[in-house]
């Protein structure tokens, strides 16, 4: 049972065998805000550590303002939606490439090691999966500058090499909690359908891939959230254009409120990432209980 309900629309929880009402959602986020900016306030104005040498949330804000209303960034021609378009863009086909061919990989490995599923494609698969999960996305830079090159696509320049890191961090994450989802599925279920009549495509698609879905979902969510951080390290090395460059730029000149900027963008934008998996998976798992 949930420990977590709604009671005449008011969220409660239970704690110690009694229900405790819970401030509204919007509260909650407001207030876990507001105490970051205040942490960080007192960490420059204290000059605790070396925080007095970076810039504070009052003068970051007011710089956010100034990029909003179309100013160029780190001495560039280019404005903060420029670059924050192109990193989105390539976190989006990134990880959009990596669920592509990571979720039927991994649902052809994890129902090939149940018992008369035929081939085990995981005696084939996983010993190359293992061996290159362990490389960091990041050491993957030097090697895809490389072997990817710019490609130019619709008047625009597609940096291959940064798509490619994207992936790398998004492909094993998923890959392997599709894996577990459906290794992770209890066999009475399969059992229980095949004995009512069910074919074996029935059974995958009413048993096999529901059952993994959530895993597989929490696979794409842990997928974007290292795409936003491989994204980064890889504009920093290859990029023109992204939050990654225009931050590491921002580093090399000493700007340190548009280094806050490209932070607080980029911080931002995975929240919001992250927040619309959340709501694609709450519609596409209506039955799931999931507690945010």
């Amino acid at each position: 049972m949930s420990t977590r309900e709604r009671v005449l629309g008011i969220d409660r929880r239970q704690l110690l065998g009694r229900e405790v009402p819970l401030p509204p959602r919007a509260l909650r986020w407001a207030t876990s805000v507001v105490g970051f900016f205040v942490l960080w306030w007192a960490a420059v104005e204290y000059s605790f550590l070396n925080f007095g040498l970076f810039v504070g949330p009052v003068e970051t804000l007011v710089a956010i303002y100034g990029y909003v209303l179309g100013d160029p960034v780190a001495g560039g021609s280019q404005s903060i939606y420029i670059h924050a378009a192109y990193s989105t863009y390539r976190v989006v086909a990134g990880v959009s490439i990596a669920a592509l061919l990571a979720i039927p990989l991994g649902l052809l490995i994890g129902t090939s090691t149940r018992a008369g599923a035929g081939i085990e494609w995981n005696n084939y698969l996983s010993p190359a999966v293992e061996s290159l999960r362990p490389i960091p996305p990041v050491a993957w830079v030097p090697a895809s500058i490389l072997l990817f090159p710019v490609v130019p696509v619709v008047g625009f320049s597609v940096n291959t090499a940064v798509l490619f890191v994207v992936f790398i961090g998004a492909f094993f994450p998923i890959l392997v909690n599709t894996i577990e989802g459906v290794r992770n599925l209890d066999d009475e279920f399969r059992r229980a359908a095949q004995s009512l009549g069910a074919s074996d495509r029935q059974v995958f698609r009413h048993v096999i891939f529901p059952s993994a879905l959530p895993s597989i979902l929490t696979g794409v969510s842990l997928g974007i959230g290292l795409g936003w951080i491989t994204v980064v390290a890889a504009e920093i090395v290859a990029g023109n254009y992204g939050l990654g460059y225009i931050t590491f730029q921002a580093y090399r000149l000493l700007q340190t409120d548009i280094i806050a900027v490209g932070m607080v963008v980029i911080g931002a934008l995975g929240y919001a990432s992250s927040a619309i998996v959340q709501r694609i998976a709450n519609r596409a798992m209506p039955w799931s209980d999931i507690d945010t």
